[in-house]
Protein backbone atom coordinates (compact mmCIF):
# COMPACT_ATOMS: atom_id res chain seq x y z
CA UNK A 1 0.00 0.00 0.00
CA UNK A 2 0.84 3.44 -0.43
CA UNK A 3 1.43 6.25 2.09
CA UNK A 4 -0.32 9.34 2.40
CA UNK A 5 0.96 13.07 2.32
CA UNK A 6 -1.88 15.52 4.49
CA UNK A 7 -1.66 18.65 5.17
CA UNK A 8 -3.74 20.26 7.69
CA UNK A 9 -4.95 23.31 7.72
CA UNK A 10 -6.44 25.08 10.96
CA UNK A 11 -7.44 28.69 9.83
CA UNK A 12 -9.89 31.42 10.75
CA UNK A 13 -12.85 31.60 8.99
CA UNK A 14 -14.49 34.98 7.50
CA UNK A 15 -17.93 35.44 8.69
CA UNK A 16 -19.97 34.68 5.55
CA UNK A 17 -18.20 35.94 3.26
CA UNK A 18 -17.65 33.39 0.13
CA UNK A 19 -14.92 36.04 -1.09
CA UNK A 20 -12.14 35.92 1.27
CA UNK A 21 -12.33 32.53 2.40
CA UNK A 22 -12.39 31.03 -1.31
CA UNK A 23 -8.82 32.76 -1.56
CA UNK A 24 -7.31 32.28 0.97
CA UNK A 25 -8.24 28.82 0.55
CA UNK A 26 -6.81 28.79 -2.77
CA UNK A 27 -3.70 30.28 -1.68
CA UNK A 28 -2.90 27.83 0.90
CA UNK A 29 -3.73 24.85 -1.85
CA UNK A 30 -1.28 26.86 -4.34
CA UNK A 31 1.39 27.24 -1.39
CA UNK A 32 1.02 23.78 -0.08
CA UNK A 33 0.20 21.49 -3.04
CA UNK A 34 3.52 20.09 -3.95
CA UNK A 35 4.76 16.77 -2.27
CA UNK A 36 1.02 16.57 -1.09
CA UNK A 37 -1.81 14.26 -1.59
CA UNK A 38 -4.74 15.73 0.53
CA UNK A 39 -5.21 19.19 2.16
CA UNK A 40 -7.94 19.39 4.62
CA UNK A 41 -10.01 22.22 5.68
CA UNK A 42 -12.12 22.56 8.70
CA UNK A 43 -16.18 22.67 8.26
CA UNK A 44 -17.80 24.98 6.90
CA UNK A 45 -15.01 26.44 5.46
CA UNK A 46 -16.57 28.96 2.88
CA UNK A 47 -19.03 30.98 5.90
CA UNK A 48 -18.16 29.74 9.37
CA UNK A 49 -21.05 27.79 11.14
CA UNK A 50 -23.94 30.00 10.28
CA UNK A 51 -27.18 28.68 10.11
CA UNK A 52 -28.13 31.93 7.87
CA UNK A 53 -28.95 29.04 4.79
CA UNK A 54 -30.07 31.86 2.63
CA UNK A 55 -26.40 32.56 1.79
CA UNK A 56 -26.05 28.85 0.85
CA UNK A 57 -24.81 27.92 -2.62
CA UNK A 58 -25.38 24.92 -4.88
CA UNK A 59 -23.59 22.91 -6.85
CA UNK A 60 -23.71 25.13 -9.96
CA UNK A 61 -22.49 28.24 -7.55
CA UNK A 62 -19.50 29.62 -9.63
CA UNK A 63 -17.19 29.09 -5.97
CA UNK A 64 -18.14 25.44 -6.08
CA UNK A 65 -17.01 25.03 -9.80
CA UNK A 66 -13.87 27.04 -9.23
CA UNK A 67 -13.14 24.71 -6.27
CA UNK A 68 -13.45 21.43 -8.55
CA UNK A 69 -11.00 23.11 -11.15
CA UNK A 70 -8.22 24.02 -8.80
CA UNK A 71 -7.98 20.54 -7.24
CA UNK A 72 -7.58 18.80 -11.09
CA UNK A 73 -5.29 22.53 -12.22
CA UNK A 74 -3.40 21.93 -8.84
CA UNK A 75 -3.35 17.77 -8.85
CA UNK A 76 -4.09 18.04 -5.12
CA UNK A 77 -7.03 16.99 -3.61
CA UNK A 78 -8.87 18.96 -0.79
CA UNK A 79 -11.64 18.63 1.06
CA UNK A 80 -13.82 20.16 3.83
CA UNK A 81 -17.53 20.93 4.68
CA UNK A 82 -19.66 23.12 2.35
CA UNK A 83 -23.21 24.93 3.45
CA UNK A 84 -24.61 23.89 0.50
CA UNK A 85 -28.63 23.84 -1.15
CA UNK A 86 -30.07 21.12 -3.13
CA UNK A 87 -33.78 21.16 -4.19
CA UNK A 88 -34.60 23.68 -1.57
CA UNK A 89 -33.29 21.18 1.20
CA UNK A 90 -29.93 22.44 2.62
CA UNK A 91 -27.08 20.54 3.96
CA UNK A 92 -23.83 21.06 6.01
CA UNK A 93 -22.06 18.63 3.22
CA UNK A 94 -18.55 17.32 3.70
CA UNK A 95 -17.14 17.47 -0.13
CA UNK A 96 -13.97 15.68 -1.04
CA UNK A 97 -12.35 16.85 -4.20
CA UNK A 98 -10.50 14.85 -5.89
CA UNK A 99 -7.04 16.07 -8.04
CA UNK A 100 -8.73 13.23 -10.59
CA UNK A 101 -11.65 15.28 -10.77
CA UNK A 102 -13.66 13.03 -9.21
CA UNK A 103 -16.40 14.35 -6.39
CA UNK A 104 -17.09 12.75 -3.08
CA UNK A 105 -19.34 13.56 -0.80
CA UNK A 106 -20.75 13.30 3.05
CA UNK A 107 -24.37 15.06 4.20
CA UNK A 108 -23.21 15.59 8.66
CA UNK A 109 -25.34 13.01 10.38
CA UNK A 110 -25.73 14.41 13.90
CA UNK A 111 -26.73 17.97 13.86
CA UNK A 112 -25.94 20.12 16.50
CA UNK A 113 -29.03 20.81 18.02
CA UNK A 114 -27.27 23.42 20.84
CA UNK A 115 -27.18 25.42 18.03
CA UNK A 116 -30.55 24.39 16.29
CA UNK A 117 -28.60 23.08 13.22
CA UNK A 118 -31.01 20.87 12.96
CA UNK A 119 -33.51 22.82 12.49
CA UNK A 120 -32.40 24.64 9.47
CA UNK A 121 -30.00 21.43 7.82
CA UNK A 122 -31.29 18.26 6.89
CA UNK A 123 -29.89 14.90 8.54
CA UNK A 124 -27.94 12.95 6.50
CA UNK A 125 -28.47 9.30 6.29
CA UNK A 126 -25.27 7.43 4.20
CA UNK A 127 -21.87 7.07 5.08
CA UNK A 128 -19.10 7.56 3.08
CA UNK A 129 -15.68 5.78 2.27
CA UNK A 130 -13.88 6.55 -0.38
CA UNK A 131 -9.95 6.02 -1.75
CA UNK A 132 -6.95 8.01 -2.17
CA UNK A 133 -4.11 5.72 -3.65
CA UNK A 134 -6.07 2.45 -2.49
CA UNK A 135 -6.18 4.13 0.28
CA UNK A 136 -9.62 4.27 2.32
CA UNK A 137 -11.14 6.97 4.09
CA UNK A 138 -14.31 7.74 5.77
CA UNK A 139 -15.11 11.50 6.70
CA UNK A 140 -17.26 12.99 9.51
CA UNK A 141 -18.00 16.52 10.53
CA UNK A 142 -17.89 17.68 13.90
CA UNK A 143 -20.63 16.97 16.87
CA UNK A 144 -20.60 13.16 14.23
CA UNK A 145 -17.62 12.55 17.15
CA UNK A 146 -19.74 12.03 19.65
CA UNK A 147 -21.23 9.40 18.20
CA UNK A 148 -19.00 6.10 18.42
CA UNK A 149 -21.39 4.00 16.96
CA UNK A 150 -22.08 5.70 13.45
CA UNK A 151 -17.93 5.92 13.30
CA UNK A 152 -17.46 2.43 13.85
CA UNK A 153 -14.87 0.54 11.79
CA UNK A 154 -16.58 -2.49 10.83
CA UNK A 155 -14.77 -5.35 9.88
CA UNK A 156 -11.65 -2.67 9.07
CA UNK A 157 -13.72 -1.19 6.06
CA UNK A 158 -11.47 2.03 6.47
CA UNK A 159 -7.61 2.99 7.33
CA UNK A 160 -8.20 7.22 7.97
CA UNK A 161 -11.19 8.83 9.61
CA UNK A 162 -11.17 12.36 8.57
CA UNK A 163 -12.70 14.86 11.12
CA UNK A 164 -13.82 18.48 9.95
CA UNK A 165 -14.95 20.82 12.25
CA UNK A 166 -16.13 24.43 13.51
CA UNK A 167 -15.69 22.74 17.86
CA UNK A 168 -15.36 25.68 20.54
CA UNK A 169 -12.45 26.57 22.93
CA UNK A 170 -14.77 25.68 25.72
CA UNK A 171 -14.85 21.84 24.94
CA UNK A 172 -11.52 21.48 23.61
CA UNK A 173 -10.51 18.75 25.81
CA UNK A 174 -13.44 16.83 25.26
CA UNK A 175 -12.22 17.20 21.28
CA UNK A 176 -8.78 15.67 21.81
CA UNK A 177 -10.23 12.55 24.35
CA UNK A 178 -12.51 11.92 21.44
CA UNK A 179 -10.34 12.03 18.45
CA UNK A 180 -7.75 9.96 20.29
CA UNK A 181 -10.47 7.27 21.55
CA UNK A 182 -12.03 6.80 17.99
CA UNK A 183 -7.87 6.34 16.97
CA UNK A 184 -7.63 3.65 19.44
CA UNK A 185 -11.32 1.64 19.18
CA UNK A 186 -11.02 1.64 15.39
CA UNK A 187 -7.25 0.99 14.61
CA UNK A 188 -7.07 3.82 12.54
CA UNK A 189 -5.29 7.25 11.82
CA UNK A 190 -7.67 10.00 12.88
CA UNK A 191 -7.17 13.51 11.34
CA UNK A 192 -8.78 16.42 13.08
CA UNK A 193 -9.38 19.90 11.77
CA UNK A 194 -10.77 22.25 13.34
CA UNK A 195 -10.83 26.04 13.12
CA UNK A 196 -9.35 29.28 14.95
CA UNK A 197 -10.95 32.56 15.72
CA UNK A 198 -14.31 34.06 16.79
CA UNK A 199 -17.66 33.87 14.97
CA UNK A 200 -20.32 36.93 14.72
CA UNK A 201 -22.03 34.89 17.99
CA UNK A 202 -18.49 35.77 20.07
CA UNK A 203 -18.17 31.99 20.02
CA UNK A 204 -14.28 31.28 20.28
CA UNK A 205 -12.68 28.71 18.36
CA UNK A 206 -8.45 27.83 19.82
CA UNK A 207 -8.00 24.98 17.08
CA UNK A 208 -6.38 21.90 18.64
CA UNK A 209 -5.94 20.30 15.28
CA UNK A 210 -4.27 17.08 15.16
CA UNK A 211 -3.46 13.90 14.03
CA UNK A 212 -3.15 10.56 15.57
CA UNK A 213 -2.05 6.57 14.78
CA UNK A 214 -4.11 3.33 15.18
CA UNK A 215 -2.52 3.43 18.69
CA UNK A 216 -3.49 6.42 19.82
CA UNK A 217 -0.08 8.80 19.66
CA UNK A 218 -0.16 12.06 18.69
CA UNK A 219 1.95 12.65 15.54
CA UNK A 220 1.47 16.23 14.99
CA UNK A 221 -0.77 19.19 16.45
CA UNK A 222 -1.42 22.68 15.87
CA UNK A 223 -0.56 25.29 18.80
CA UNK A 224 -4.01 26.96 19.95
CA UNK A 225 -5.41 29.90 18.68
CA UNK A 226 -2.26 29.95 15.62
CA UNK A 227 -3.86 30.02 12.00
CA UNK A 228 -1.31 26.93 11.45
CA UNK A 229 -0.72 24.08 8.65
CA UNK A 230 0.77 20.84 9.69
CA UNK A 231 1.76 17.73 8.07
CA UNK A 232 2.95 14.26 8.52
CA UNK A 233 2.52 11.11 6.20
CA UNK A 234 0.78 8.12 7.57
CA UNK A 235 2.60 4.55 7.24
CA UNK A 236 -0.08 2.43 6.12
CA UNK A 237 2.01 -0.56 5.77
CA UNK A 238 2.97 0.12 10.01
CA UNK A 239 -1.03 0.40 10.02
CA UNK A 240 -1.77 -3.40 8.67
CA UNK A 241 0.92 -4.86 10.50
CA UNK A 242 -0.35 -3.82 13.68
CA UNK A 243 -4.15 -4.96 12.82
CA UNK A 244 -2.86 -8.31 11.81
CA UNK A 245 -0.79 -8.45 15.48
CA UNK A 246 -3.57 -6.99 17.28
CA UNK A 247 -6.61 -7.90 15.57
CA UNK A 248 -9.38 -6.67 17.75
CA UNK A 249 -11.78 -6.39 15.05
CA UNK A 250 -12.53 -9.97 15.25
CA UNK A 251 -13.93 -9.85 18.26
CA UNK A 252 -16.13 -6.79 17.99
CA UNK A 253 -19.91 -6.93 18.70
CA UNK A 254 -22.22 -6.58 15.49
CA UNK A 255 -24.78 -4.14 15.69
CA UNK A 256 -27.03 -2.51 13.32
CA UNK A 257 -27.72 1.08 12.79
CA UNK A 258 -31.33 2.07 12.20
CA UNK A 259 -31.66 4.94 9.78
Amino acid sequence: MNNLNICACQINIFWENYELNFEKVKKIIAENSQNTDIIIFPEMFLTGFSMNTNIAINENHTYFENLKKIAVDSKVSFCGSIMIEENGYYFNRFYYFSSTGNIYKYNKRHLFRMANEHHFYTVGNSQLIFNEKKIRIAPFICYDLRFPVWMRNENNKYDIIIVVANWPHKRKEVWEVLLRARAIENQSYVIGVNRIGEDANNILYSGGTCIFDFQGKLLAKANDFDERIIKTNLNIQELEEFRLSFPVYLDADKFQIIK
